[in-house]
């Protein structure tokens, strides 16, 4: 069947007929497992999409059945444009010219001189002129600001199908997505609520989402302290285990909650050099606007000239993560292998550990790959009169930095605030033996005389050990540990489980 023939009647059955006619009239696609998406892994995706809202409407009037049918030869028509101009039936680029040629062009086409192109684009002219003679390789942003002149009217999909642009994995695929059903504006109205109420333990995400939350712990994170964490952390070290567990593999990389996202790109760059042709698709998922955009712009500019990495910003909750399409591209015949990072003590923000990774991580694949750095204990039994003699956090009040970072949403959300003090708290009544947590109390006074009692951050302590049990009962092997000090009191491991297949019977 041919790709054109396998939309002709649009029900339930065709979009397996256009998937196989795609692969018959185009096998170069199945080949192309570079960055992601594809333009075949996009534009099917969409695809499916598109059929599946035109079989809900088999219901309707006529007229909803005509509009629906109207979407889906529109639809039709771009898939086949996409990879007609991506893919040549012998699996040849259908372009061939070199970058400065086509550049040159539509230049002299839109009448335009070097000087003009330059200011126009915000370019310097020395640039334009180096990638017309063809010196130097457009980067994404050179690209893009050259895209958005529109008098040059050059088209996005016929510069990226050149040879260059291929041999660099570069694409102009969408590089940014808000998750659906995601409403940050609905997220903070349940932080009023919460902190208008009686006294709650607040939902941990919520103490990053506005942009002053997300400048008071950048402020937090540029500190001593959490500067001389950053470099102890072992990011070689981690980058050759990886590599020793997966080879050469293509990686999808998932970097959940990664805050300005600094440790991450750090360690991404260090599995870029373990790799003899890098081939890494590199995702920050935030549930923060402001953070995910710092995170974003420092990997952007961290790889921009970096051939074989794609960077996505996902805006949307992690404990969300199976709805995210994004992610699932990868056919199942792929090689590629996914890994899910939880860095910066992320992992003990959860409130119940082993069902997030239950729940959250029911996509994984057997071999993909889960890291996450914890803090030990430091107190070996669960007796609350030693876990408050034997760690530091109970020493002393709560840094001011601290204080500043999580009084910050309740001076600005909580109705009539006098007065904030701040305590740590202990909870040893955790699903995981061998930890504890500590929790961030914060006591509002409230004008008139009224007390309430937040606690605005939870921290855990673990005990490897735990983990390790809890997580080969979820089908994860521990397949690494590596103990690092993240400050002078303060003993650190990251450890690494792998993805195993399910046993029969």
């Amino acid at each position: 069947m041919s790709l054109e023939s396998a939309f002709e009647s649009p029900s339930r059955g065709p979009s397996i007929q256009v998937e196989s006619a795609i692969s018959s009239e185009f096998p170069s696609v199945l080949a192309d497992d570079t960055l992601e998406p594809s333009p075949y892994q996009a534009a099917l995706f969409h695809l499916r999409q598109g059929m599946q809202a035109l079989c809900d409407l088999s219901p309707g009037t006529d007229r909803d059945k005509r509009a629906a049918h109207d979407e889906l030869l529109s639809l039709q028509k771009q898939v086949l444009q996409l990879l007609h101009l991506h893919f040549a039936p012998d699996g040849e680029s259908i372009t061939s010219r070199p970058f400065g040629e086509v550049l040159r062009q539509h230049r002299d086409e839109a009448g335009l001189t070097q000087d003009q192109l330059a200011e126009h684009a915000g370019l310097s002219l020395s640039l334009v002129r180096k990638l017309e003679q063809g010196s130097k390789p457009p980067t994404r942003d050179s690209l893009l600001r050259l895209c958005s002149v529109p008098e040059l009217k050059l088209i996005p999909q016929e510069i990226t199908t050149l040879p260059a642009m291929r041999e660099r994995s570069f694409r102009l695929a969408p590089n940014w997505y808000v998750s659906p059903g995601f409403d940050s504006v609905a997220m903070l109205s349940e932080l009023s609520e919460q902190l208008n109420g009686g006294g709650c333990a607040v939902e941990q995400t919520h103490v990053y989402l506005d942009h002053k939350s997300a400048l008071d712990w950048i402020s937090l994170c540029n500190t001593p302290k959490f500067t001389s964490m950053r470099q102890s952390f072992p990011h070689e070290e981690l980058a050759a285990r990886i590599h020793e567990v997966l080879g050469e593999a293509g990686l999808d990389v998932i970097a959940l909650g990664p805050g300005d996202g600094k440790t991450e790109v750090q360690l991404v760059r260090s599995m870029l050099a373990e790799v003899e042709k890098p081939n890494i698709r590199f995702y920050l998922l935030d549930a923060s606007q402001p953070l995910l955009s710092r995170a974003f712009r420092h990997a952007s500019d961290s790889f921009d000239d970096q051939p074989g990495i794609f960077v996505c910003g996902i805006q949307g909750d992690f404990h969300h993560l199976p709805r995210y399409m994004q992610l699932h591209y990868t056919p199942a015949r792929s090689h590629r292998r996914r890994i899910y990072m939880l860095l910066g003590c992320t992992l003990g923000n959860l409130e119940h550990e082993p069902q997030f990774f239950r729940h959250s991580l029911s996509g994984a694949a057997p071999g993909d790959l889960l890291l996450f750095d914890v803090d030990y204990p430091f107190a070996d039994s669960m007796d609350p009169a030693e876990i408050r003699r034997k760690d530091p956090a109970f020493a002393g009040p709560v840094a001011e930095e601290n204080q500043r970072w999580l009084g910050g949403p309740i001076t600005r959300y909580c109705r009539e605030v006098q007065s904030i003090s701040f305590s740590i708290g202990l909870d040893t009544n955790r699903p995981l033996s061998g930890s504890y947590g500590l929790q961030f109390l914060a006591k509002v006074q409230i004008l008139g005389g009224q007390t309430k009692e937040f606690c605005m951050l939870q921290v855990r302590r673990y005990q490897p050990q735990g983990l390790i049990d809890c997580f080969r009962t979820l089908g994860w092997q521990h397949v690494g540990l590596l103990p690092f000090r993240g400050s002078k009191t303060r003993p650190r491991a990251v450890m690494m489980f792998q993805k195993q297949f399910a046993k029969n019977g």
